[in-house]
């Protein structure tokens, strides 16, 4: 395919009174360039919730070449996605893995490949950067950006484009093809695809422990923020309850940062579960894909429950549930009901402690538990 001269793919589609786009014209040269890059740096959640993008732009363009930016903590979202055609690896600088490069090398490999256009999806000073470096004359990001200057092609504000407030992150990020025109059709899912190595190795430890495939509960009792984290002693009391009632081991999980808290949950529990946190992000994924109810905080790896289409419930905090839900999957939200929520949830300013989450019984959990565990009642 021949790719658009660079000069006149910036004149033709960017408004001459401003930076915002011309969504005709830009779906124009979408539709004849060979390739483009996807920035999605930072959360697990927020690189989760950009596959239904990714899936879209490559059922409309299966010939565009698709190459995503990642950390190397989070690039197993992507390395084995079929909409991806290549995953550029950034190693952070307290990463203790070997994987990606680090920014220098970064910075060099995008302006070597000479992309014509780059969608950065995150918006911080880093991406920017990087955005900058890759020399694509097609630069695009949202109006509300940080650094907007660096953005030659600037999307309308998201709600403007759907015309509505409410909107779900994945909808946020989908806004590039609302805006141009493009199908989004109507059954994204957002699936994660797993490496089958990383299947393969959670196989056999689930089956080196006895555990059978589809009849246990995993439960990833961590979020990034304390408004967002529900008790250590409730999350002990719900695995006991969860596993006396169904006969169902649990396996809790946690990043190698977050071994404490299963060690206090390991300490209160009444009963004998398993406690992994020395499980690689794509073995994570693979041990959810096989279990029969996913349970947790509002969290990265419950993204990835709902991306695998596992039944879950999820204890809810202080962020907002209509832009964070589980994405088109069998849920349940437990969650308070006060006048402050939602919030940015790095403080409580209403009660000092965040009872939004605090204050919610095992109880609630658990009866939420028993209607979404498939093919188990308790008469």
């Amino acid at each position: 395919m021949k790719e658009s001269d660079p000069a006149s793919l910036q004149s033709s589609i960017l408004n001459p009174h401003s930076s915002i786009l011309n969504p005709d014209l830009l779906r124009q040269e979408l539709q004849r360039i060979p390739r483009l890059l996807l920035i999605r740096l930072r959360s697990l959640g927020d690189s989760i919730l950009s596959l239904p993008l990714l899936e879209s732009l490559h059922r409309w363009r299966p010939d565009l070449d698709l190459d995503v930016l990642s950390e190397a903590p989070f690039a197993a979202v992507f390395s084995n996605h079929p909409a991806v055609h290549e995953t550029l690896i950034l190693r952070p600088r307290a990463w203790p893995g070997r994987e990606g490069w680090t920014r220098t090398a970064v910075l060099k490999e995008i302006r070597r490949r000479r992309y014509p256009v780059v969608l950065n999806l995150h918006g911080g000073t880093t991406s920017m950067i990087f955005t900058l470096a890759s020399g694509a004359r097609l630069r695009i990001g949202q109006k509300n950006y940080r650094n907007v200057w660096a953005y030659n092609a600037q999307l309308p504000p998201s709600n403007e484009v759907w015309n509505r407030k409410d909107l779900h992150t994945v909808e946020h990020q989908m806004t590039l093809l609302r805006w141009a025109g493009i199908p989004v059709p109507l059954e994204l899912e957002g699936r994660l695809h797993i490496e089958p190595k990383a299947r393969a190795q959670a196989q056999e430890r689930l089956q080196r422990s006895g555990i059978e495939p589809q009849k246990y509960v995993l439960v990833h009792p961590t979020a990034t923020l304390f408004t967002k984290q529900w008790q250590e002693g409730n999350f002990a009391q719900l695995a006991d309850e969860l596993s006396g009632r169904f006969n169902l081991p649990v396996i809790f999980t946690s990043a190698r940062n977050e071994e404490r808290t299963l060690t206090r949950i390991a300490s209160t529990a009444r009963r004998k579960h398993l406690y992994w946190s020395d499980l690689a992000l794509a073995e994570l994924f693979a041990v959810i894909e096989g279990c029969s109810l996913f349970v947790g905080n509002d969290s990265g790896p419950a993204h990835a429950a709902a991306a695998l289409k596992k039944p879950m419930v999820v204890v809810w905090g202080s962020s907002n549930s209509v832009a964070w839900h589980p994405w088109r999957t069998n849920y349940e939200l437990v969650r308070s009901d006060f006048p402050c929520m939602p919030c940015p949830g790095y403080t409580c300013h209403a009660f000092g402690r965040p009872r939004c989450i605090l204050d919610i019984p095992v109880d609630r959990v658990l009866s939420a538990c028993e209607r979404i565990l498939p093919g188990h009642s308790t008469e």
